[in-house]
């Protein structure tokens, strides 16, 4: 693998596992600026490893952002959606 290969890999998992963290942080400047949730921010937590799902929901609720329908355990515990292209 090039250096350049590694390096494109090295930011795809960065970007991966980091996806509650930035969420959490995107939350947080929805709810300064007085803003609610985004329409497709279901479609954006179904991206997100189950775990950091279960997080995002968990710290939204916290927040006082997400008071609408309950989330099923089978959305909870779907593997990651891949973007759509």
């Amino acid at each position: 693998m090039t250096a350049m290969g590694a390096m494109f890999l090295t930011a795809a998992l960065t970007t991966a596992s980091g996806g509650f963290e930035e969420f959490a942080s995107d939350a947080n400047g929805w709810l300064l600026s007085g803003q609610g949730l985004p329409r497709d921010y279901r479609v954006t937590l179904m991206q997100m490893d189950s775990a950091d799902r279960i997080s995002a929901i968990a710290y939204l609720r916290r927040i006082g952002l997400m008071n609408d329908r309950p989330w099923t355990l089978d959305d909870l515990l779907r593997p990651a959606k891949e973007p759509a292209e």
